[in-house]
């Protein structure tokens, strides 16, 4: 395991460097395991990290947005190739089916990440979600005209959603 010190630093995206780093390898295609492994971590802790942390969460969607658009870029790149092909169909049976596998390849998949950028999105979520699961709409009717502050309802999110990120204290 590392040293505290090296997790503890916050930089610029409100990240510690091994939080930087497990978010570039997961958007690359690792697992939690993986990830840790790579960074001498325990795979709780980045599986915590993926789970629970609004900021790691979102910080990874931008990231896989960063790797899909690239790859959606090339495989939009090969698709003038793969018509040529397919205006070729009469020279090769075999050419012609790598052609369609591609073309249907490119055409019903999502080709951008759909994942919320805002960390705070993520503590919205949580947050509907918890009142979806712990009151039903009348519940949470009768709640609102109690005062209950949603902003309130908010910090208390965010501040459970930090405690689970965190691996516990030893």
């Amino acid at each position: 395991m590392k040293p505290n010190g090296t997790r503890a630093r916050a930089h610029d995206e409100g990240l510690t460097l091994d939080q930087q780093n497990a978010v570039d390898l997961i958007a690359a295609g690792a697992t939690d395991t993986e990830a840790a492994e790579k960074l001498k971590l325990n795979r709780v802790t980045v599986t915590r990290w993926r789970c629970y942390s609004p900021t790691f969460r979102a910080t990874l969607a931008v990231r896989r947005r960063e790797v899909w658009g690239a790859t959606a870029d090339r495989l939009r790149a090969l698709l003038p190739k793969a018509l040529d092909v397919l205006a070729e169909a009469l020279e090769g049976e075999d050419r012609v089916n790598a052609a369609l596998a591609l073309l249907k390849l490119a055409g019903p998949l999502p080709l951008a990440c759909a994942e919320a950028t805002d960390p705070d999105a993520y503590v919205r979520a949580e947050a509907e979600r918890e009142t979806d699961t712990t009151h039903g709409p009348a519940e949470r009717m009768k709640l609102t005209l109690r005062g209950i502050d949603p902003d309130e309802h908010l910090t208390r999110a965010r501040a459970r959603l930090h405690e689970l990120a965190e691996p516990p204290a030893k």
